[in-house]
């Protein structure tokens, strides 16, 4: 019976002359159904790249640029997943002696998900350097981190190529690994706490903008929340779970989630927008953003001082008949304009109007 990739690993440790062949029964599972959750989660992306192009043309061109950067480090990102799957179930199929060996496209896949991260990051930061008023006391240490991260992602790329052996890499170079999960975990939480005591600062007595900053807070809390939540699940099968490579499946998906995080918030402006306005067009909400029925309380802001239509706009026209007396003749003139057929009509009704006179 083969020994899990934990128990080769010390025992590797735990050898005399250090060697690093190890075999297994079967490829781990967690990395196929990553890959599977990952593509599925490309897809989202890609959803939401179409829907941004469609709804903000008129945006920045520095913002469309980071979209398409972001959709291009998407897609090679999906690429690299299904090049170590077809490599791993198809090419090394029953080469169980190959197993241990380290698939070039994974730790592209982590270098990748390092710059898709370190982009995200890096735009949320800008926004925190905005809403504090151009704060580098709370801007920078988050910069540092934010670089940091991508370091220890790139060393861990370059030490993953050059080993090509997981019980190698594991044994010389796995804090470097651990490093760069825990500090993108404590930037997201960081990021979000940030931002959320900045927008909550922002609240005013104006019922509309409160309503703005609270559907703001809430959306940034979930988005942190779930890039959050994966990251630390992929650090904790990375520290307590290493034999099924877990940690590897879940480290797929982080990079989707980091872009549909984005996307979302994007996307999400208009929306918002129509929502406290009352004048939204059509607009979901993002995929990742659940849509969030408003309370009878933030209705009741609302239903004060403030018309909602749902429907066309009622054109009106209205011809205004208007009796002249010049000079014993009687002139009559129209005026109207084209739309729904309802007229108002001012007549004499005796003979008091006749008094009337152009000046």
């Amino acid at each position: 019976m083969a020994l899990p990739v934990l128990d080769l690993v010390a025992a590797t440790l735990n050898s005399s002359n250090g060697s690093a062949t190890t075999i297994f029964d079967h490829p781990p599972p967690p990395v196929l159904l990553g890959g599977f959750v990952a593509l599925y989660l490309s897809g989202a992306v890609f959803m939401q790249v179409v829907v941004y192009f469609q709804i903000y043309q008129a945006e920045a061109w520095t913002t469309k640029s980071i979209v398409l950067v972001l959709w291009v480090l998407d897609i090679l990102h999906s690429a690299m997943i299904c090049i170590a799957n077809w490599q791993n179930l198809v090419v090394d199929y029953g080469a169980y002696n190959t197993l241990d060996n380290i698939t070039w496209s994974i730790p592209v896949t982590i270098a990748l998900t390092a710059l898709t991260t370190a982009i995200i990051h890096c735009f949320f930061i800008r926004r925190i350097f905005k809403l504090s008023r151009g704060n580098w006391f709370i801007t920078l240490p988050l910069l540092l981190l934010a670089l940091l991260r991508v370091v220890s992602a790139f060393v861990t790329t370059a030490e993953m190529l050059r080993l090509r052996s997981y019980v190698l890499f594991i044994q010389d170079f796995a804090y470097i690994f651990t490093l760069g999960l825990a500090v993108s975990a404590a930037l997201d939480i960081l990021i979000t706490s940030i931002l959320c005591y900045y927008l909550r600062r922002g609240r005013e007595g104006f019922a509309p903008i409160n309503h703005m900053i609270d559907l703001l807070i809430l959306y940034t809390v979930e988005n942190g929340m779930i890039t959050c939540i994966a990251t630390a699940l992929s650090l904790f099968f990375w520290l307590f779970m290493r034999s099924n490579f877990a940690f590897l499946g879940m480290h797929f998906v982080i990079n989707k989630l980091y872009a549909n995080s984005i996307m979302a918030s994007l996307n999400a402006r208009k929306s918002i927008v129509g929502k406290v306005s009352g004048s939204e067009r059509g607009y979901q909400l993002p995929m990742i953003l659940p849509h969030h029925p408003q309370s009878p309380r933030s209705t009741d802001h609302f239903s004060r001082g403030q018309i909602q239509s749902t429907s066309k706009p009622l054109q009106v026209t209205i011809d205004v008949e208007r009796t002249v007396q010049r000079d014993g003749t009687i002139d009559a003139d129209s005026k109207s304009t084209s739309g729904v057929d309802l007229r108002l009509s001012h007549k004499p009704i005796n003979d008091n109007f006749s008094d009337i006179r152009r000046q």
